[in-house]
């Protein structure tokens, strides 16, 4: 068996064109560089003051009618005398305020504002502070943190779905059967008065 070898072309004129070629083509491969594509992510606290997101508000879903549009200033705003007003005009804005309320501690403002009358009525029928549901979920804030770990996008999380449940009531949830050690698995809400507010969590 033999070895083949390569052989130059024995034309002169066809050696200085190989070379003009390879000299060419070597700045276009050396400047050749990897594609990269940045993949955004929408956090939970998107809208907040404070809070950046590559992906606008305005993009998430279609064009809203004007009860279901936030303000401006966003999600949260507070007026010069301090009173603040929360906006939830979907269940990722609510998750948000759910999240806020609990790290500030402002039990008086998340029953005010993010419990729904729903649930408050059923505290005052049995004589009891709304406010209980508030020290609840800040004693269960590790579970809820983990629910929205798994919705972080809230209802335009890819594959959840929003499921009527009752009048103007909405309930978002994951598969018990994939998250087992999960104390929550999902969210009810109810729509009142222009904005989501919370019913309680699904077991």
């Amino acid at each position: 068996m033999t070895r083949s070898t390569f052989k130059s072309p024995r034309n002169p004129l066809l050696t200085c064109l190989c070379l003009f070629a390879n000299l060419l083509l070597l700045p276009m491969l050396v400047g050749c560089q990897p594609y990269e594509r940045v993949v955004a992510r929408s956090s939970l606290l998107s809208g907040l003051d404070g809070s950046s997101s590559t992906i606008p508000e305005k993009q998430i879903g279609r064009a809203l009618p004007d009860f279901l549009r936030t303000p401006d200033e966003g999600i949260r705003t507070e007026d010069e005398d301090g009173t603040v007003t929360l906006y939830a005009k979907s269940l990722r804005q609510l998750m948000a305020h759910i999240t806020t309320t609990i790290q500030n501690g402002e039990r008086e403002l998340f029953v005010e504002q993010v419990l729904c009358d729903l649930s408050k009525d059923e505290f005052y029928e049995r004589g009891l502070d709304p406010g209980l549901a508030f020290d609840e979920l800040v004693k269960r804030q590790r579970s809820i943190f983990r629910l929205f770990y798994f919705m972080p996008m809230g209802e335009y999380t890819p594959g959840l779905f929003l499921e009527n449940v009752g009048r103007n009531t909405f309930r978002l949830q994951i598969s018990r059967a994939r998250n087992q050690t999960l104390y929550w698995i999902g969210i009810d809400t109810v729509f009142e008065r222009g904005n989501y507010r919370l019913r309680w969590f699904v077991p």
